[in-house]
């Protein structure tokens, strides 16, 4: 038997004798094919003048494999039934229906969903639904494929894969800062009103970012307080001169960049929590929770750049 070379008319032709071969009929291969009977019975001629051999004994109303029909018959048999395992496979594997994501409200806001029109593109079969919220995500009781959380990154039953460290600074307006001459001088936020994240993390008190960073800078807080059950309303009240806020690197750029907002005191310090993406054990192996956590990282590696050193 000839080796002929590989092609898509070739690949046509093999499996155009794999039907007949398996139906033992021009007519029903015809039907399973959407080919008429003299357009098979072509097939099946082409491919035996490249290969140079008989593939079938044609006689009145009877057809039969020849000794290098059957040969071929078990090989293409094999290898077609491994083609279409593989696509089965690769079929599953592809990410698609619902997928539901929890996330906190101002990383959403302020990173996930300028990007996620991204995620939305590369995965069109994919349907996004993403939530807000700041406590964490009861994956027995709650539907969500997954969550990032800002945290330690250790959760009973849950994968945890580290996405993002953060800084915490000050922030406030430039006109606040020159007001109380807040520029290089820490100890005059004695006099200024201070802007809380009321839950930065899970289980957190509304004072508790503000007090690491003033505690890690040997610095004492004495001013007043005004909280906010996000960070970006902190940070938009900031913007309007009511205080200073804490602010986190991750959702800040775009205020420093376009000047509403300054750090005139520059200490910044490493976040005690970092961002998690989490979900459950036993869907490790789920084709959107393997596309999102890698787009995710991607997406982290393209923004790195623009994150202040430490």
């Amino acid at each position: 038997m000839k080796l002929p070379e590989l092609s898509s008319s070739l690949l046509a032709g093999l499996h155009c004798f794999s039907i007949v071969a398996e139906t033992m009929s021009f007519t029903r291969a015809a039907e399973q094919l959407h080919l008429t009977q003299s357009a098979v019975s072509h097939r099946i001629k082409k491919l035996e003048q490249r290969l140079e051999v008989s593939l079938f004994l044609r006689r009145p109303r009877q057809l039969s494999l020849t000794n290098e029909g059957e040969q071929l018959k078990l090989v293409v048999t094999e290898q077609f039934s491994a083609i279409s395992m593989k696509l089965l496979e690769l079929n599953r594997a592809r990410p698609f229906g619902d997928f539901i994501i929890s996330a906190p409200p101002t990383f959403a806001q302020k990173w996930l969903v300028p990007r996620l029109s991204q995620f939305a593109d590369e995965f069109p079969d994919v349907t996004l639904h993403l939530r807000t919220r700041n406590d964490l995500v009861d994956f027995k009781a709650e539907a969500f494929d997954c969550a990032i959380y800002f945290g330690h990154g250790r959760y009973s039953g849950l994968v945890s894969h580290h996405l993002l460290d953060d800084f915490i600074v000050p922030v406030c307006s430039p006109d606040y800062a020159k007001l109380h001459n807040l520029f290089d001088n820490p100890q005059k936020l004695a006099q200024c009103q201070l802007l809380h994240d009321a839950a930065p993390w899970a289980s957190a008190s509304l004072s508790d970012e503000w007090l690491y960073w003033a505690n890690t800078n040997g610095i004492e807080l004495t001013g007043t307080n005004h909280s906010f059950d996000r960070a970006d309303l902190a940070l938009e009240a900031a913007t309007y001169g009511m205080g200073v806020a804490i602010g986190r690197t991750v959702y800040i750029q775009d205020y420093l960049n376009t000047g509403r907002l300054v750090t005139p005191i520059t200490q910044s310090v490493m976040s005690p929590y970092s961002f998690y993406l989490v979900y459950r054990e036993e869907h490790q192996n789920n084709a959107k929770i393997i596309a999102f956590k890698q787009w995710l990282l991607n997406q982290l590696g393209k923004s790195k750049a623009s994150q202040p050193d430490s």
